[in-house]
Formats: C-alpha cells, structure tokens, sequence
C-alpha cells in the first residue's frame, strides 16, 4: 500500500510541477474555421497589421512556419502576452486553430486561476481571440469566395509585362493598379490588343515572408518587329496542366486562392509549381459589389 501511496503522490506533484513549470502555455483556445491553412495564417499577418496601425496592440513576429504556426509577442495596454498559433487541416475545407497564449511575468497566477475564475489575464486573451475570429468570418462571409477546384489546361498565349520584385502579397493590387494604364497605352499605341483580360505570372513566391516576384500582363499579338521600352518586356506563356480555382471578391486578398489550391494539392498528392496564375475578368476601377469580381487562380503541375 505505501507503494502506491507514494506512486500516487509523486504522480500528483510531477503533475503539478508539469502544469506550474514546465506546459508551454498559460491558456489554450481553439476554434474550427471553414477556409484553408494559408488564409488562417495569413488573415493573423494581416489582422497584427492593421491593430498595430489601428494602435490597438503592437506585435512582433518570433518564429514562423508558413501555413502551420506562427509565435508572437503581442502588448496590449498594461500586459504583454505570448501568442503561440498552429494550425492543422482538417479536409480540404476546414481548419483547426490552436492558440497557446502565456504571460510570463504572472504565468504561475494565471495557470492557478484560469481553470476557476475570470481572471482579466483570460478576459484579454478571450477578447483577443474573439476579435480575431470574427474578423476572419467576416471575411469569408462578405469579402471572398473560392470555389470550384478542378485540373485544368491553359492556353499558350503572348503577352507584354511590366515585372516587379520582392513584393509583400497585400501589396500586389496596388503595383498592379499603379502600371495598367501604362502598360494599356502601349499597348494600344503599337495596335498590339488581342484580349481584355490583364493577368499576372507569379515568378517566385516566398511563402515564409509572404513576398512574391512577378509579372503583371495584358495578351498582345505578335508581330514580325515588336516596339522597345525600357519598362515593358514581351514574353509568351506556354500551354500546361493547371490546378485552377474561381476566385470572387476584391484583388487585394485573391491569393487566398493560392492558399487553397495549396492545400488542396497537398492533401491530393498533386506535385504543384507555387508559381501562381491569375487573370482577372473585371476592372477594379469600375467598382461594384466586389463579391461579384471574378478571377480564375493557377498552379501549374509539375
């Protein structure tokens, strides 16, 4: 019997050594989300952004793994939090977020009131949470749409480009719109117009800093002698085997196409190119209710 006894205590003080000193995190939520990894991961990025702009919270990144976890530091008023977020795929539709959230300088309080009480520890990582997770709703709601996932072929077809490099995603749109009524002139300058649907050719896409080097084009006909510029280049983009999605919403956030073809590829044993393609079939200028915006979202198999 007093083998046991003492089994049975130190069972309960390592237990309790474990959960005072040694468990990773103060506090852990989750939640299930219907959208890929990627947009999960990224909508993170984007939501520490826009508070620290909003002077809600300021943030730093520590470590990262595209698409699987990011940890952070994140001060909010008079407290200074650790965010630790995973997240694993459930299908090809579904996320699981995980958030492990600590405080260091209370995190002996913390783990011995959060299972019993409403501690404004757990109150600020709740209400942080929450905040996030509606937000992305929101999003997925009233902001975009990804559908209709299928292997594809595209079509062989010549193109003038305007390149850039070393582009943050979020910025994509805003080079784009900056060069198109350059690149339109041109091209309608030297009669080269075959086609009204500008596209981008994505050349490099580092997933870890969410930056991309590509090419934003408009399909020309060739000619025997091509006009020269110092900006705008000519190229032909070759026919070939495509995972494509339909992407609606505004151009800002259409690599959350990317993000869910990524995904899909995965969990399909389908060897993909993370060289995107998009072509966009409506003019941001025009407006309208963006949820009606279409694209059509690449990657090639390889």
């Amino acid at each position: 019997m007093k083998k046991i006894k003492y089994f049975i205590l130190f069972t309960l003080l390592g237990s309790l050594v474990w959960y005072l000193f040694i468990k990773p995190h103060d506090y852990v939520v989750r939640f299930k989300i219907k959208t890929s990894p990627g947009t999960v991961y990224t909508s993170v990025n984007d939501w520490n952004f826009i508070n620290q702009e909003l002077d809600s919270f300021s943030y730093k990144i520590i470590d990262k793994k595209a698409f699987t976890s990011l940890h952070q530091t994140l001060n909010i008023k008079d407290r200074g939090l650790n965010l630790t977020w995973n997240f694993k795929s459930l299908n090809d539709t579904v996320t699981h977020v995980i958030i492990g959230i600590s405080e260091k300088e209370n995190f002996i309080y913390n783990r011995l009131t959060v299972p019993f009480s409403n501690t404004k520890f757990k109150k600020t990582a709740l209400n942080l949470i929450r905040n996030y997770k509606k937000e992305i709703e929101n999003q997925l709601e009233k902001k975009f749409k990804v559908k209709n996932i299928l292997i594809d072929t595209i079509s062989e077809t010549a193109y003038a480009y305007v390149e850039f490099k070393d582009i943050e995603l979020r910025k994509k749109a805003t080079q784009m719109m900056k060069y198109n009524a350059k690149l339109l002139e041109f091209i309608h300058l030297h009669q080269l117009k075959n086609g009204n649907y500008p596209f981008i050719l994505v050349n490099n896409w580092d997933l870890n800093k969410g930056k991309i080097d590509f090419r934003f084009c408009f399909p020309i006909q060739q000619k025997d002698s091509m006009p020269i510029d110092n900006t705008i280049k000519f190229d032909i983009l070759k026919s070939r085997k495509v995972l494509k999605a339909i992407y609606n919403g505004n151009y800002t956030t259409s690599d959350r196409a990317w993000f869910a073809l990524h995904e899909y590829a995965k969990r399909h044993n389908i060897a993909i190119e993370n060289k995107p393609i998009e072509i966009f079939y409506n003019n941001p200028h025009f407006g309208g209710n963006e949820l009606e915006w279409k694209a059509e979202v690449f990657m090639p198999i390889k």
